[in-house]
């Protein structure tokens, strides 16, 4: 079970003490017992992982005097158990196989804790509870076949808990949603407490218990491995040909003495070097009454570092297909981060027919970034770093999915709400823009989840307490790597996608009628492409559903954009028509471009909006521009009934920054529009 897998390491130590030491008097032959001694307690200690929170108490052990210098009394080893408990049951059936840089070992478990072909969580959750001492497994490796004489040289792989082979990770609560709108506990049910109720069946949630657990399907069009089983997912960091052996162990008591075929490799398994590859579990939710068009499959992807915190960790993800899908198009991606305690299963909005889209599942919670190096040991929140595994994990989801469905991956829109931001702040050159739709958290101060006290526990237990001592790999402290407001400011030099978003800017003040924030206002001051709306008229610009074309705004006249991760854009800034106000609250909002065209000598774009802006191009292909170039520049305005008086054309000349940035400063933009033009300075 991977819920247990993660944590197995951390609950041996917590049970068995000092570990497992060479066989004592009383042992049996191979059986191997822990030392015992009397310990002082010391201070409490707790550790989050998987939802799981585990306090244990660090012992001192007692002080020793040194042993008189006399010959040890030795005696043969008896045949027979070791006192408080028998050498448990060999495990049988063991096989493994490797594809794509992964080894899926399997065997048949001793004594399984669950027998139904079906269980539920609750079912699951119930049986590790009633069995704390319940048969483990002990996985080795070797380079030569395992037997009972060389064990002790095999590498110790890994200790595997009960029920491993269940995808428990993959409850999810909109499963629960949808069968409360087939047979809800009581009338009115979804809409009790304002709709509120059920955003609180999350995870761990008492009405998660009737979630039915599947088993993993582990080959490609293959069946769930069969009840009874234990699963372990290796990813070997050299190629090779090695052996595998799989023993159990109870109360302390390893069975090192049965070794034979049944649990050890006749022959080795042939290994490469790789990231694995999802494999397919299924169809996934369906309506109940109402889904958009396709069927959605579901893939789980096995996880190792530097795309996990810890070996064998399962993440589930969702895949929507449309169905009537031209053969040999290729079609844009929506990449949906869901928000709360929704997940993977069933995303709460397609923004394109024709797009394939495609939803992980932030499980266990590591706010779409990663985790500590001690999160989920007992190790100090000192010892490590941060580590961005989730958001690795996504990328090579994205390049496996390239691979396998007809993805154009230069149109990837990533969707969400505070981790969609992060991620496309953090990978810039994987997305064509970003629709954030609205920034966590329910704070009474700030908007952003991170900047919501309630949820600082959380964040803490994936990253560690906020602290100038806790970084993250690349030196970001006080959980800077989630702060957007200092990630608006990183590396000017390299272009943002577009980051459209509707609602208040991240770490602004919670106040009526207000919307500015330090990301707003610093993705101005880095001349980064950002266009953002929280009045009452104004919503997020999204792509029009049946063509995919962005749509800038409508009531301008502005045709649909067809943005790609290679489309040149602009960055606007210090605009006349920005305003923080109830009724037409906005950044950049009212300001669209169209027609851009560019050669290595001239760009050329017209401009919508009514107002007056700073303009910076942004990605740009052709017409690149050298620091320090001096650059000509002109506009055309059009002319529009509206005007008063005819608009007057404008130019100037720039001078490109250090980086090859320039900015037209000041541009005026009539009713009608104008044509800006920029050349290279003769």
């Amino acid at each position: 079970m991977q819920h247990w897998a993660w944590l197995t390491p951390v609950l041996v130590a917590l049970t068995f003490s000092a570990g497992l030491s060479a066989a004592t008097d009383d042992a049996a032959p191979g059986a191997h017992r822990p030392t015992r001694a009397t310990f002082t307690a010391g201070p409490e200690v707790t550790r989050y992982g998987e939802g799981l929170k585990i306090t244990f108490t660090l012992l001192t052990p007692p002080k020793t005097t040194a042993p008189k210098a006399t010959a040890p009394k030795v005696t043969a080893p008896k045949a027979t158990a070791p006192q408080g408990g028998a050498v448990p049951p060999q495990v049988t059936g063991l096989r493994a196989f490797h594809r794509a840089g992964q080894t899926f070992i399997t065997w048949k478990d001793v004594a399984p804790l669950i027998a139904a072909e079906k269980p539920t969580w609750g079912e699951i959750r119930r049986a590790l509870a009633g069995a704390p001492d319940a048969v483990t497994y002990r996985i080795y490796v070797h380079g030569e076949p395992i037997t009972a004489g060389n064990i002790r040289k095999a590498e110790r792989l890994a200790d595997v808990g009960p029920l491993s082979a269940y995808n428990v990770g993959g409850r999810n609560t909109e499963y629960l949603i949808g069968r409360a709108m087939i047979q809800p506990d009581e009338m009115g049910e979804l809409a009790r407490d304002y709709n509120g109720y059920m955003y609180t069946w999350g995870m761990d949630s008492p009405r998660m218990d009737r979630y039915p657990v599947r088993r993993f399907v582990i080959e490609e069009g293959g069946e769930p491995v069969p009840a009874g089983s234990g699963l372990y997912v290796h990813h070997p960091t050299k190629a090779g040909k090695r052996y595998y052996a799989v023993v159990s162990c109870k109360a302390g008591v390893e069975n090192t003495r049965d070794v034979s075929k049944a649990n050890a490799l006749a022959d080795p398994v042939t290994e490469t070097v790789g990231p694995g590859e999802p494999v397919h579990q299924g169809p996934g939710l369906w309506g109940p009454y109402f889904d958009y068009p396709g069927r959605r499959q579901v893939y789980v992807q096995w996880c190792a570092p530097p795309l996990a915190p810890r070996p064998n960790m399962a993440f589930n993800w969702s895949v929507l297909v449309p169905p009537d899908l031209e053969k040999g198009r290729k079609a844009p991606v929506e990449l949906y981060l869901h928000t709360g305690n929704f997940s993977y299963a069933k995303p709460r909005k397609k923004y394109m027919r024709g797009s394939i889209q495609i939803a992980p599942h932030d499980y266990p919670f590591s706010g779409w970034y990663g985790f500590h190096d001690a999160c989920g040991t007992p190790k100090p929140w000192s010892d490590g770093v941060v580590r961005n595994h989730t958001q690795r994990r996504i990328v090579a989801f994205l390049d496996w999915a390239a691979a396998t469905f007809p993805i154009d991956p230069d149109r990837v829109v990533v969707c969400g709400s505070d981790g969609a931001a992060m991620l496309a702040m953090m990978y810039r050159d994987r997305f064509a823009y970003a629709l954030v739709s609205g920034f966590g958290g329910r704070s009474k101060t700030h908007h952003g989840r991170v900047l919501d006290p309630d949820q600082a526990e959380r964040f803490a237990s994936a990253w560690g307490p906020r602290s100038p001592d806790i970084k993250d790999e690349h030196g970001r402290a006080d959980w800077g790597w989630a702060m957007l407001d200092r990630l608006a400011l990183e590396r000017p030099d390299a272009s943002m996608p577009l980051i459209v978003c509707e609602g208040a800017s991240w770490g602004g003040v919670r106040q009526y009628g207000k919307g500015y924030g330090p990301f707003y206002t610093n993705m101005q001051e880095a001349r980064q492409p950002l266009i953002a709306g929280f009045g009452w008229d104004t919503k997020l610009i999204t792509p029009d559903y049946y063509t995919g074309g962005w749509q800038p705004r409508q009531h301008l006249d502005a045709a649909a954009l067809d943005l790609a991760q290679t489309t040149p854009i602009l960055a606007f800034a210090n605009s006349s028509a920005s305003a923080e106000k109830l009724q037409h609250g906005n950044v950049n909002y009212k300001h669209v471009w169209n027609n851009l065209e560019e050669t290595p000598e001239r760009l050329r774009v017209t401009l919508a909006g009514a107002g007056t802006v700073d303009v910076t191009p942004r990605r740009l292909q052709r017409f690149t521009v050298r620091p320090g170039e001096h650059l000509a520049w002109r506009t055309e305005p059009q002319p529009d009934r509206r005007d008063k008086q005819p608009p007057k054309p404008q130019s100037g000349t720039v001078t490109a920054d250090g980086r090859g940035l320039f900015t037209v400063k000041g541009l005026e933009i009539p009713a009608g529009g104008t044509v800006l033009t920029v050349t290279r300075s003769k």
